[in-house]
Order: structure tokens, then sequence, then C-alpha cells
């Protein structure tokens, strides 16, 4: 939804409620300089956000090139403090405890982040780039007919295994992560909902974002007794579990398609008989933030058609942003395997595309349990 103009009126600057404020004639000029010296100065302080997707030109971005970098090029990147999250269920406890300006969750928590009034919709006329965007995402990102997530990037999840040490007949479905033959080899991820999802769909449950109490309490049940088999919850891709598959601690990992590409041809992302998991996150607006400008500004810097195709080449992740074509991607076997020319491509039959859970407090605390049993 757009945010409209004043009448008759130049957008100046945000003042501190976020709102334009709208010079007189008279005083025009010099009301112009101050406006442009507080547009700099009102700059993003606060950013939830990944580990490895900072903005680009920021001290903390070791990776890509071109996200964010058009808007810490201009403004810099020094002023901005990011806060981590390792799932998507801290990340919904942590903007519930600070404001942020900007957050980038995945879709399946977005009307949390509505319903407590964590957020608010984007003026998608301030975002040149908006247009480029998958309206199949675009819709899903919406909430009430609202705009209140900017999709940027999607993926699908699996098990990846070595298939040095992992018999590839093993490998056919998710129960590989029950299996008692890889004992202390497997780790799945610290990502609450998300293990559960997996065990919903290894005991048949297809229904996996809306299962029953009694669902629930078996898909919980399932992962105690994985737990035995299980040597970590890992929470960090590039710290703990990318590392232990490389180094062999592990040879089984839940884990994005992004891993084979950056560890090699030994290592399988599995097709499962069940069928893979597929996600998609983006960027919310915090609702009081005092950098309104500021925030679209950066979200252009990272959906812009060039920043989107480095952070598929980077990280291997699909981007939102449907002008990125597979002569834009390195690696052809990618663009293949991410279906990049299909706006559908994560609501496809083979995977099942992770939700927003009416009873998400049930799935954490379950989540909980099993970390405790």
């Amino acid at each position: 939804m757009a945010r409209p103009f004043p009448p008759k009126t130049t957008r100046a600057l945000d003042g501190e409620d976020g709102s334009w404020s709208i010079p007189e004639v008279r005083h025009g000029a010099r009301r112009r300089g101050a406006a442009a010296r507080l547009w700099l100065r009102l700059q993003l302080r606060r950013i939830l956000e990944w580990g490895g997707y900072e903005a680009a030109g920021t001290k903390a971005q070791k990776y890509w090139k071109l996200p964010g970098k058009d808007y810490t090029d201009k403004y810099g990147g020094n002023g901005i403090t990011y806060t981590y999250i390792v799932n998507d269920s801290q990340a919904l406890q942590k903007a519930s405890q600070v404001p942020f300006d900007i957050m980038h969750p995945c879709n399946e928590n977005t009307p949390d982040y509505v319903s407590r009034g964590l957020v608010q919709p984007w003026d998608t006329s301030l975002l040149p780039s908006f247009s480029q965007l998958n309206p199949y995402l675009v819709d899903k990102a919406k909430v009430n007919g609202l705009q209140y997530m900017i999709p940027w990037d999607w993926g699908y999840a699996s098990l990846t295994y070595n298939k040095d040490h992992v018999d590839p007949a093993d490998a056919d479905s998710w129960g590989l992560a029950w299996n008692t033959k890889y004992k202390g080899k497997i780790s799945l991820w610290d990502g609450a909902a998300s293990c559960l999802e997996v065990a919903a769909l290894k005991l048949g449950f297809p229904e996996m974002d809306k299962m029953t109490s009694s669902q629930l309490d078996q898909a919980k049940n399932a992962l105690i007794q994985q737990k035995p088999l299980n040597k970590f919850y890992w929470a960090s891709e590039y710290g703990q579990m990318q590392p232990a598959l490389k180094n062999e601690t592990i040879w089984i990992a839940y884990s994005w398609q992004d891993v084979p590409p950056i560890l090699g041809n030994k290592f399988v992302f599995m097709d499962p008989k069940e069928g893979r998991l597929s996600w998609f996150c983006g960027f919310m607006l915090g609702k009081n933030t005092k950098n309104y400008r500021h925030a679209h500004a950066y979200v252009e810097s990272f959906i812009n058609k060039a920043a989107c195709a480095d952070m598929t080449n980077t990280y291997y992740y699909g981007t939102s942003n449907i002008d990125v074509k597979a002569s834009d991607i390195k690696d052809p076997n990618l663009a293949k395997a991410l279906d990049l020319g299909n706006p559908q491509a994560i609501a496809a039959s083979n995977v099942h595309l992770q939700s927003w859970e009416p009873n998400r407090a049930q799935y954490d605390l379950a989540w909980e349990e099993v970390k405790a049993a």
C-alpha cells in the first residue's frame, strides 16, 4: 500500500514520528538545507538480522559485494547495529523485546509481527525495484492486503549428506535422520518449528503447520527418539554446520541447498520422498522507526537486480527479483536447481512451503521439551 504524499508539498525529510515535513515556501532554501542535515543524522540504528546478511560496506559483512552497498556508499554503515538471530522463534522473541528499524524474518511468522503491533506496511512507491519482485512472493508477504513484508531471499530445506559415508539407498527419506547406522554423525538445526515440520512429514502429516495437539505430541516424541543419534543441534550454518560437515565430524545435516556447491561434490542435497521444505524471508518495517525513508533506501539497496544476483551467486539462495535470469547466475547448475524461471518454484508439488502456524506457541514449547529431554 503506497503512503500518500501530502497535497501540494515536497517530501523533505522524516520527522521523528516518521511523517513528512512540509517546508514553508518563504523559508524553503534554508529549511531544505536543514532538512538535508537532519536526513543525514536520521540514519538507521537497529536491524534484526541473520549473521552474514549485513549490508556490504559495513565491517560485519565479509562475503557479498553489492547487497546494501548503494545505501552504505551514500550514508555510511558505522552507525548501524545488527542484532542477530538463529531461528524464527528467536527472531519474533527479540523483536517483541526491543524496537528495530528493520527486521528480516521469514514469512511463517509474518502475521505474528502484525498482531503484536511490531511493524507497519511499507510504502512500495519508495522502492524503485519493487515492480521487479516476484508477484507470487509479494502476495504471500501481505497481511490483510497490506505489504508488511518485502520478500527477498528464498530456498529449500532438506538433509545434506556425505556420499563417501552414507549409503545412497538410505537417503531417500527424512527418516535418514532417524537411521541408527549414523548415530553421532547427524546434526539437525536448532530451528524449533522446522524440526517439528520434518518430524511431521516423516510421520505422514502433510499439514505440518496445522498439526493437532495429538499430532504435535507424536512429532515431539519422534524428535526425542531421534535425539540420541544427533551430534548437536546447530545454530550457525557457517560457524558450526558447514565446518562440521567439511571436517567430517558429522555426515548428515539439516541444511539449505547452498551446502553442496560450497563444500563440494561429495555432498548431496537429498530429495526426500515426502518432499523438501521451502521458505522465503524478507524485510519488515518497525512500527515506530524514526528512520522511515532511510529504511526504504536500505531495503532498495538489497532488492535491486544487481544486489539480488550477487546474493544468489554468493549464498546460492533464490532471489525475489524476477529480472535476475539464469544468465546472471555464474553456476548454471544452481539456476537449474533453483528452478529460477518458475515464479512459484517454492510451491511446487514436491515441496512444502513453511507457513504460519496458528498454534505457534505450542510448537515452540514442544521444541523446548525436545531439547530438555
